[in-house]
């Protein structure tokens, strides 16, 4: 895995001399798509019930990298990364009473698309699948300013040891700034579900192969013990294929003119 330097700089977009393919068309859609990644801030009120005893509840506000996958503004992320619910739901915690089932659910209670600039924009979860770990996110009134946005429909396929290029954003101790990496496909899966395993953790981040078309965007899959119990979370990519029969439904439905 190889990050480029932060490309924060317009100046910094030049090709440099011995660039290998991969490093060229990285530069090129870091210009290009770099604004198609931006923030969700969260706030989700998490319910957690241990056993027979009184439900607890909490609220907790964090922020999580999605992708633009439509110029009217529309965010592709992991369903996970804003349902921390998801990871205690039906795990068995041992206490003093002798072992628990947890059970236990988030509810979105309010999010924002947060732009490069900080410009927020109230959202709204419009599409989420939990077996595939996706989820949809919009403005909850349209805006008539268009989105940087990746087309999942050009997209590309990948084997074992294939370059790749992962755009993505930091977080707002580093104001947010843009990045682009370059990894490598460490396996493609077909069973149980088709997923590609990169080396790179974080989730919500288009992908794309050195010819510069879209591969997947980064997710997550849940793994079990032999007992049942969540043991967290596996990085991967959810092929382009995947996400198109997800977004479907959505695509299907055109976005309201926006509001003058």
């Amino acid at each position: 895995m190889r990050l480029l330097p932060l490309l924060c700089l317009a100046s910094a977009l030049v090709a440099a001399p011995g660039d290998t393919p991969a490093e060229v068309t990285a530069r090129k859609l870091h210009q290009a798509l770099a604004d198609s990644v931006i923030t969700i801030r969260a706030t989700v009120t998490i319910t957690v019930t241990p056993g027979d005893q009184p439900a607890q509840t909490q609220d907790r506000t964090f922020e999580q990298l999605g992708t633009v996958v439509s110029s009217d503004g529309r965010v592709l992320l992991a369903a996970s990364s804003i349902d921390p619910a998801a990871m205690m739901n039906g795990r068995t915690v041992n206490t003093q009473a002798g072992p628990v089932k947890l059970s236990a659910v988030s509810e979105v209670k309010e999010a924002f698309i947060v732009l490069a600039d900080g410009t927020e924009i109230p959202a709204k979860v419009i599409l989420k699948d939990k077996d595939l770990n996706l989820a949809l996110i919009a403005p909850i009134t349209p805006v008539a300013e268009k989105f940087v946005c990746v087309d999942t429909t050009v997209s590309d396929t990948v084997v074992a040891v294939d370059e790749v290029i992962v755009l993505g954003r930091m977080d707002k101790s580093f104001d947010r700034c843009a990045k682009v990496e370059v990894d490598s496909v460490a396996a493609v899966l077909a069973k149980p579900r088709p997923f590609i395993s990169i080396h790179i953790p974080v989730t919500g981040c288009p992908v794309f192969s050195t010819n510069g078309k879209f591969v997947g965007m980064t997710s997550g899959k849940q793994t079990t013990g032999d007992d049942g119990d969540s043991e967290g979370m596996v990085p991967v990519v959810i092929p382009a294929e995947t996400l198109q029969k997800f977004l479907a439904p959505s695509a299907a439905k055109p976005a309201p003119a926006p509001s003058k």
